[in-house]
């Protein structure tokens, strides 16, 4: 239910933003300390919610013969199949029109969520206050944004199709967030019908690619200026960024990704190719060329995610296949594709991959309001398990994190078609039953220095964007919401109490629950998380 206020609209707002201001106070004073009254409050709710999380932990799916190429007919169960509701937080509301792309517009780190806007806006969420920001800059829609791997700076790159790569510091200062832009990137002739894709190298520096062109360019956190370049990327020599593959040679790159053991790229392109390319001093030379489907092999790509030190998952047209790959030497001697899944039915995937704290291949049905997890078995040694899930509406993009203190629960952030909301995942609910090994073990947290630079920009407000109140896990009846702008704008905020259990209070004119911020899972890439 969404409250309206009955007091003129001047006083008001000068109300709203006298209880924004004490809010804002209140989170700095118990910043690291549970908000008592909340967490007395929501104390049943979320004991129940853990106790209900406990016992449904028996997997439903289905179990897969490792090595052996599986089809998964969604029209077709098997007896002791289920396909259970996933536990839903709601966060926001926030219509997106339905559209079949792999674009990822949401990023999610410890302490902000940012979803991208219609017109290129980028929404920021503060998760315990209620403190939202919109940066600005893309004058198109976002096609990728990351947040940078650093867990003690909170650093976003985004890259939209307008060909405008931003990298800006988001902070908390002065009761309000604020931007520090750091670089931005403008590609000249950005090609139409291209994915942007981004990722981070490192936390100082970045890889994109737009188009079939890919390049790498350097970012100082510490900058108290901006730095601005301008790229040609059909010529190879630019100032302040190395261009890998230039632009206009090869079929579109769709998706790409890194390895964290050896930093080299892996490309899945349009036309069925994946090229893998090494890093060689500052830069990257190709390696090897493969077609990873023989059934298909000029079908697009549409993601691609390292799954070890030398094993890689591409994902087929749709992601409707996935192929689990094991790389030779570097003209692909010893290389084999160990095993396929393929999803029979109408199916339209957004892939996400969570490893290695989870061996899961996600896919995210945009047809079905449907989530695959597709579990790896130990070693990269192939597919052994398959699990559905139902959710509300579609998903049209999302990213996974670990939060809570279960260490085999993720937190699945979604951009939907309604509303951007959380979604609770076991991982015991999507392996074989008795499985162990090194998944949902905790990430260890760097130790670099918090970085602090002045000069920063306050952002406005700007979308539609509502607060919706707290629900119950149950299956609920999707609807199209009611977005009410006459009244002052609430945003919900995720409040964590004793039990790590997430949980959605009220800001702006009611009560709103603070607790110490969560530990972030991964957030540095929508296709892989390390």
């Amino acid at each position: 239910m969404i409250f309206r206020s009955d007091l003129p609209a001047a006083d008001e707002r000068a109300q709203h933003e006298q209880h924004r201001q004490h809010k804002a106070k209140q989170y700095r004073q118990t910043a690291h300390r549970p908000h008592q009254p909340a967490a007395r409050a929501l104390q049943a709710a979320a004991a129940a919610g853990a106790a209900g999380s406990a016992a449904a932990v028996v997997p439903k799916g289905r179990a897969l013969e490792i090595g052996v190429d599986a089809v998964y007919d969604i029209e077709n169960r098997v007896d002791g199949e289920e396909q259970p509701q996933l536990e839903v937080s709601p966060i926001t509301m926030y219509v997106t029109e339905y559209a079949e792309r792999q674009f990822c517009q949401i990023a999610v780190n410890s302490r902000y969520i940012c979803y991208g806007l219609r017109a290129g806006q980028i929404r920021v969420l503060h998760k315990d206050t209620s403190e939202r920001a919109l940066l600005r800059g893309h004058t198109q829609m976002i096609g990728d944004m990351q947040f940078s791997p650093s867990s003690k700076d909170d650093i976003i790159a985004s890259f939209g199709i307008d060909g405008n790569l931003f990298v800006k510091r988001i902070k908390f200062a002065q009761d309000a967030i604020e931007e520090q832009p750091l670089l931005q990137v403008t590609v000249v002739n950005p090609p139409a019908g291209s994915a942007p894709r981004v990722r981070w190298l490192s936390k100082t520096r970045l890889a994109a690619s737009i188009g079939d062109a890919i390049f790498t360019v350097d970012v100082d956190a510490k900058a108290r200026e901006p730095v601005v370049l301008t790229a040609d990327l059909a010529d190879a020599s630019n100032g302040g960024l190395t261009v890998v593959a230039p632009l206009g040679q090869k079929p579109h790159v769709n998706d790409f990704a890194v390895s964290p053991v050896s930093g080299t790229l892996a490309c899945a392109h349009a036309d069925g190719t994946v090229r893998v390319y090494a890093p060689v001093d500052d830069t990257y030379v190709l390696e090897s060329t493969f077609e990873p489907f023989s059934e298909d092999p000029d079908g697009a790509l549409a993601s691609i995610a390292w799954v070890g030190a030398d094993s890689l998952v591409v994902g087929g047209a749709n992601n409707g296949t996935l192929a689990l790959w094991k790389l030779g030497a570097g003209d692909m001697e010893g290389a084999d594709c160990v095993q396929t899944f393929k999803i029979a039915g109408e199916c339209y995937n957004f892939s996400c991959v969570a490893y290695p704290h989870a061996r899961l291949v996600l896919l995210a049905n945009l047809k079905k309001q449907s989530v695959y997890a597709v579990h790896l078995a130990e070693g990269a040694a192939g597919f052994d398990y398959v699990s559905e899930f139902s959710v509300t509406m579609p998903v049209l993009s999302f990213t996974a994190l670990k939060e809570s203190d279960d260490p085999m629960a993720l937190q699945l952030y979604c951009m939907q078609t309604q509303a951007i909301q959380q979604y609770a995942l076991h991982i015991d609910r999507c392996r074989p039953h008795g499985s162990a090994g090194d998944e949902g073990e905790a990430e260890e947290t760097d130790s670099e220095e918090e970085t602090s630079v002045d000069g920063s920009e306050s952002a406005e407000e700007e979308d539609e964007t509502v607060a919706v109140p707290a629900i119950t896990p149950a299956t609920p009846t999707p609807t199209t919401p009611t977005i009410d702008s006459s009244g002052p704008r609430r945003v919900a905020a995720l409040s964590r109490i004793s039990t790590g259990c997430p949980s959605l209070v009220y800001s702006g004119n009611s009560k709103l629950a603070v607790s110490s911020p969560p530990r972030a899972f991964c957030s540095t890439s929508s296709t892989a998380f390390w």
